[in-house]
């Protein structure tokens, strides 16, 4: 959810008189280094803990953090802090990954994960934008707490989904792709993740130096959210009966159009350039994501895949705000679209060599 509401927090601290649109692209982009690394470290020892009580207690670390950034305003100490919440939150994060990565079509899992985030994430963009200017960001913080605790509802759901300890059958469990295979999917992820994030990170304040008003600019992002959230849905539904490459390919390619329509100062196409944007990103991350599940039998490879998103969600708001300089937000844009591009060129092997193994079922290694 804080990645999702990213557009309103970059707002809320460019208008705080201690940041900038500079610094507040650099706090988003602190959060989501710390989100990296807390996944990292869970890829080594996930399929070792008791997921339950571990999500439990990192929530409550979550909470903390947030009620904490509430009585904080100088830019150096949120840094800190919310570099602290990122490690908590990417450590859940690629506990979550792990999980639907042992389940069967992952992709379908996680296309409803996306729609439920998009879907959300429009409601609180569109409530808390016009609340911000009275409220500034302790308003943000406390719905994500409000999140926080609706997750602790749904822990006791959480199973280990136990990898098979047979002694004949470890070799199988743990066997996977080719390491060079997970590396280009691994970097494919992260250029991903880190073009949709910068030009979505300062969506807001494009449309406001296209000078639109504020509240056509916060309901068009939001309705990019609501209309793409339900779009996640055909990816449960179709899931991979034409195989993962001409999903991706498809995806993937009317993204980076509609993140090209973002670039006109006209409002019809502003709008249809965020639900574009919403629409074709719902459908291309599961199916992405989905292919790095599939590279081993254990979910490792999809907790190394939670570090590498991470680390793309982190350094594409920070290499925006460096973009950005002088309200220069076209640039941000057009940064996404080279490594969105990027991004396509290196995810169609592994694609393609998933399709090759198996076309429309999940790739047991052995």
């Amino acid at each position: 959810m804080y990645a999702n509401i990213s557009p309103a927090i970059v707002s809320a601290f460019a208008q705080n008189p201690n940041f900038t649109g500079e610094s507040s692209g650099y706090l988003i982009s602190i959060n989501m280094y710390g989100t990296a690394f807390g996944a990292l470290s869970m890829s080594f020892f996930v399929d070792r803990l008791n997921w339950r009580r571990t999500a439990t207690w990192l929530l409550t670390f979550l909470i903390l953090f947030d009620l904490i950034s509430i009585t904080f305003g100088d830019p150096n100490y949120l840094y800190a802090i919310r570099f602290s919440h990122g490690l908590m939150s990417g450590l859940l994060v690629a506990l979550a990954y792990a999980a639907i990565a042992r389940r069967e079509n992952p992709e379908k899992i996680l296309a409803l994960a996306i729609m439920l985030q998009l879907f959300f994430g429009g409601i609180l963009i569109l409530l808390l934008t016009p609340l911000i200017q009275a409220y500034g960001p302790t308003i943000i913080w406390l719905c994500l707490i409000v999140f926080y605790l609706i997750a602790f509802l749904f822990t006791p759901l959480l199973s280990n989904y136990t990898v098979n300890k047979n002694t004949a059958q470890i070799e199988a469990n743990y066997a996977s792709a080719s390491r060079t295979l997970i590396a280009i999917t691994l970097v494919a992820y992260f250029l991903f993740q880190s073009g949709q994030f910068a030009v979505f990170s300062y969506v807001i304040e494009l449309g406001l130096t296209h000078e639109f008003d504020s509240e056509f600019t916060s309901r068009a992002v939001a309705m990019g959210l609501w209309v793409g959230g339900p779009a996640a849905l055909f990816v449960t539904w179709w899931s991979i009966r034409t195989g993962r490459l001409l999903p991706i390919v498809i995806a993937s390619s009317l993204q980076i159009i509609s993140i090209a329509i973002l670039l006109l100062p006209y409002q019809s196409l502003f709008l249809a350039g965020n639900i574009g944007f919403g629409i074709f990103f719902s459908i291309a991350h599961p199916y992405i994501l989905g292919v790095a599940s599939e590279l081993d039998n254990t979910g490792r490879i999809a907790a190394l895949a939670a570090f590498a998103g991470s680390l793309g969600l982190a350094t594409g708001p920070g290499v925006g705000a460096v973009l950005v300089g002088e309200s220069n937000y076209d640039r941000v844009a057009l940064f996404a679209i080279f490594i969105l591009t990027l991004s396509l060129i290196l995810i169609i092997l592994p694609a393609y060599f998933l399709d090759a193994k198996s076309r429309t079922q999940r790739v047991n290694w052995t």
